[in-house]
């Protein structure tokens, strides 16, 4: 299916002079309008294989749970340490072949299979 289109044909330039173009052309309205609002609405609908039920509260509820904790814990630190300097980003620490060795060690908790 992929390859029986091309760039659509349009006056303002050079491109799409090949049969495929002007196909595409000539298709574009069907699939803007037609085809592609349903596959999307298909695809990212909120239950593509049913209802959730309370998973996503129960997730959101863990969650809040367990960081609630960690940032309170940080927010103590800074303020009796106060705040340090800003490290360098993740771009940057990312490029460094110890960042590499550092994220390879990291365990998984017994929490993260839950």
């Amino acid at each position: 299916i992929i390859n029986a289109f091309d760039t659509p044909w349009s006056p303002h330039d050079d491109l799409g002079k090949s049969w495929k173009s002007y196909l595409t052309f000539f298709w574009k309205p069907l699939l803007q309008y037609v085809i592609f609002p349903f596959q999307f609405a298909y695809l990212y609908s909120y239950y593509p294989s049913g209802s959730m039920g309370e998973l996503p509260a129960k997730l959101e509820e863990k969650w809040r749970k367990e960081h609630k904790v960690s940032a309170e814990k940080q927010f103590e630190r800074v303020a009796k340490e106060g705040q340090g300097p800003a490290g360098p980003s993740f771009f940057a620490t990312a490029e460094t072949p110890t960042a590499t060795s550092t994220v390879l060690q990291a365990t998984a908790t017994p929490d993260d299979n839950e």
